[in-house]
């Protein structure tokens, strides 16, 4: 898509070195293309230079536009642009509508979702069923679901409802953790002949694993498969999330093997569920194991646990283990909590590791992990205390500098 992107821009630059004013279709697919980027900088100075050759806007450059800033959820600069398309003489199309409802619907204003709804039907303006999932959707996450089943029941009066439909109602439901309703509406779907989907099933394995259902979950695995629906990264990471809570490693270690079987390929949740789940059993072999494989596919560790693992193997007095994660989470701009940051340098000083806490010292002045001044006063206190061979080097170094300014 981005070499795509790169040889319209190419072009478009060649017509203008020729002095070929380029039309409102060339202009309007570049400013499409910046806009999906959510370039609109780029998308918006476009729009100001085709009314300067006076090459005027169409209705797809404003679908353009107003698409991409309902993506950056800038949807008040989308008001203005669908406010400005009548003054310019153009007429909101369903497109127009449906995207900028959309977008009021994922930055949670549905009062001006619905006053866009209602004009739309005022005007007669079709609306079709992405306008109603989206309405459904901002319901379902407000949690009014009364209001998301009445447009529903207006969707199944229109023979509109899809299997994207049931699924946000699905989810709706067990946010609430109303699972009746949610196994009913799943029922529904089978007895109208609309199939569930592998997103159908994820949603509610989720849901359960969450509430710590794991029998539940893995029967909703099972019957997944069984339709032969393949499972996807978000369906096994949501049971790991779930086994891992409960502490059960060997259901663990069998499902990942599983996705591996699959040819699924492990993502930076699957790998850091594993990485704690080795973490919590002490299997440090296996750990290190996942960890050299993360670096290898240039995968980052959750920062949760990041944050345990650094706990626990300060705790193990694996300090050496801990420096290397340091730097590897470094190479990656990956950063501690302060916490965690303050505890682990005052366990160096405890434990009299100095060489460690003026290397560790050294790394969070670097990348801004400043400790706390109880803790850095710690490490000035055992200097004094005791005459350690690297004293002098890490009080004239700079990273003590830096911190002892804090």
């Amino acid at each position: 898509k981005n070499g795509k992107m790169q040889e319209a821009v190419h072009v478009f630059l060649e017509l203008k070195d020729k002095g070929i004013v380029p039309d409102v279709y060339t202009y309007s697919s570049l400013i499409s293309g910046f806009s999906k980027q959510g370039d609109m900088t780029k998308a918006l100075e476009l729009v100001e230079e085709m009314r300067q050759q006076g090459v005027h806007p169409n209705i797809v450059t404003y679908n353009s536009l107003i698409n991409g800033l309902c993506k950056s959820c800038e949807v008040e600069r989308a008001q203005e642009l669908f406010n400005e398309i009548t003054l310019r003489g153009l007429v909101p199309n369903s497109v127009t509508y449906a995207t900028i409802i959309d977008g009021y619907c994922k930055c949670g204003s549905l009062v001006d979702a619905f006053r866009l709804f209602d004009q739309m039907q005022a005007k007669g303006v079709p609306c079709d069923s992405f306008v109603y999932n989206s309405l459904i959707d901002g319901c379902s996450r407000e949690g009014n679901i009364e209001k998301a089943l009445c447009l529903f029941q207006e969707m199944m009066h229109k023979g509109i409802a899809s299997t994207h439909t049931f699924n946000i109602l699905i989810d709706g439901f067990c946010k609430l953790n109303k699972l009746t309703e949610a196994y009913k509406l799943l029922q529904d779907m089978v007895d109208m002949k609309i199939m569930p989907s592998n997103v159908t099933f994820t949603i509610l394995i989720n849901h359960h694993s969450k509430m710590g259902l794991m029998e539940d979950a893995e029967d909703l695995f099972m019957e997944m498969q069984k339709r032969n629906l393949k499972p996807t990264t978000v369906t096994y990471s949501s049971l790991l999330d779930g086994y891992n809570k409960i502490g059960n490693g060997s259901k663990m270690v069998s499902l990942f093997n599983d996705l591996l079987e699959k040819d699924i390929e492990p993502d930076e949740l699957i790998y850091s569920l594993m990485v704690d789940a080795f973490r919590r059993e002490g299997n440090w072999t296996r750990m290190f194991q996942m960890l050299d494989e993360m670096s290898l596919k240039s995968l980052k560790l959750k920062s949760n646990v990041s944050d345990a693992l650094v706990e626990t193997l300060t705790q193990k007095e694996h300090f050496s283990e801990v420096l290397k994660l340091l730097d590897d989470m470094g190479e990656q701009g990956l950063m501690l909590s302060l916490n965690t940051c303050n505890d682990l340098l005052h366990a160096f000083c405890q434990l009299r590791k100095m060489e460690q806490a003026a290397m560790l010292l050294g790394t969070m002045a670097e990348l801004g992990w400043v400790p706390s001044s109880f803790k850095l006063s710690d490490l000035i206190d055992v200097q004094n205390q005791e005459n350690f061979q690297n004293a002098e080097i890490l009080s004239d170094s700079k990273a003590f500098n830096v911190a002892s300014q804090v």
